[in-house]
């Protein structure tokens, strides 16, 4: 077995995954077994003349210095000829709170949904974060489970569901446990409540000039973040958050480096984002925030107080993706406008095609055209010219 000094250096730059197994220079008995989905750390040593073995965790859930640490503890034992105990221990199994934020780390998942997902349990399985995740496979579990399946609403309960499935998922993966999620058991007796449906768009066509009216009578930010909202598509936090930096009125591009589904999304700046833009942009820093101060979750509200129709911020985006596919542009542009992933049957559109920001110029142009006629004249919604006739106008420029 070959003999280093076993660091959390080594364990980020080693690509071994073939079963190797490495020594610890510094402290002899203590090594790590190198495989493919996990890194084991281990003592091997002999106790009064017998070979002896002894998993002791996994990295990177337990650390190099926890697992020297343990492995300290149980080589002091066989030196004193005493056999450890092979039933797991402390170190061996992590707590829920601590199994979750290990797996939120390794999926390298947002802080913004790690607050939601921290959220989520504190509020509703408190209990059970500072518990061992093998107290998980208990009918106590299953039955906290099964009250909650059966008193939350459906998509809360959605949310319980994936989270702590993936949670079991990956302590299956890294620990070898056989846990299975209670929501999979009473799915299969009927017993978990329908799935949640999507909301309806509540914003049409129709009602655009109504909200129009009531949107100018909002402050220069909010209005402008509406507008900017409607003519992109950003879903709520992209177009909050949006910064100086991320935005090249030079080179005409809008970028959002991070994103729902994790992809980096680029949109062409064009005539009618621009004025909207310069505006925010000026006096800005490059960490400033264009819209600092905007109380997004609010807006629908504030609106209504001015006679807008009810609406949700999804509307807009909604809206964006309806006129597009009224007007004849094509799925893949419309995916990469809306920065939606293809289904994983679709190879063409997931595998084959790249759309540039040049490539969806003309097609943005032409939805957020339209877009500006409905704020004015609702009845309009067949264009006088027919889509791809506009189309091509407007690639000739």
């Amino acid at each position: 077995m070959p003999i280093v000094s076993i660091s959390e250096a080594l364990m980020n730059r080693s690509r071994l995954a073939d079963g190797t197994i490495l020594r610890d220079r510094v402290l002899s008995g203590f090594c790590v077994r190198m495989n493919a989905r996990k890194r084991t750390f281990r003592v091997a040593t002999s106790v009064a003349g017998k070979q002896f073995r002894m998993n002791l965790g996994y990295w990177p859930l337990m650390s190099v210095e926890d697992a020297r640490a343990r492995a300290t503890e149980v080589l002091i034992q066989c030196r004193k000829g005493e056999r450890p105990q092979r039933s797991v221990g402390p170190f061996a199994l992590p707590t829920l709170r601590a199994l979750h934020s290990a797996y939120c780390a390794a999926k390298r998942i947002r802080a913004s949904s790690q607050e939601r997902y921290a959220s989520f349990f504190r509020t509703h399985f408190f209990g059970w974060l500072d518990r061992p995740i093998n107290d998980m496979a208990g009918s106590d579990f299953f039955e906290h489970c099964q009250a909650f399946a059966q008193t939350k609403g459906a998509a809360l309960v959605e949310l319980g569901r994936g989270v702590i499935g993936a949670s079991m998922k990956y302590a299956n993966a890294v620990y070898d446990l056989d846990l299975a999620s209670p929501f999979k058991k009473l799915a299969t007796v009927g017993l978990m409540p329908d799935r949640a449906k999507p909301r309806a768009r509540v914003l049409q066509e129709v009602d655009l000039p109504a909200w129009w009216h009531a949107v100018q009578q909002l402050g220069e930010p909010q209005r402008d973040f509406l507008l900017l909202t409607l003519y992109t598509g950003l879903r709520l936090n992209e177009a909050r958050q949006l910064r100086r930096k991320q935005i090249d009125l030079s080179g005409d591009v809008l970028s959002v480096p991070m994103t729902k589904n994790g992809k980096p999304h680029s949109l062409p700046i064009t005539p009618i984002m621009r004025e909207i833009l310069q505006r925010r942009c000026a006096g800005l820093q490059v960490e400033d925030e264009l819209f600092e101060g905007v109380a997004a979750g609010h807006l629908s509200n504030m609106a209504a107080r001015v006679g807008s129709p009810a609406f949700m911020l999804h509307d807009l985006r909604k809206l964006l993706a309806t006129v597009g596919q009224r007007l004849g542009v094509g799925d893949a542009v419309l995916r990469r406008l809306l920065n939606h992933t293809p289904p994983r049957g679709d190879v063409l559109d997931r595998h084959y095609v790249e759309l540039k920001v040049e490539d969806i110029g003309a097609q943005l142009v032409l939805v957020q055209d339209h877009l500006a006629q409905l704020l004015q004249h609702p009845g309009d919604i067949q264009t006088r010219q027919s889509p791809s006739h506009k189309l091509n106008e407007i690639e000739a420029l």
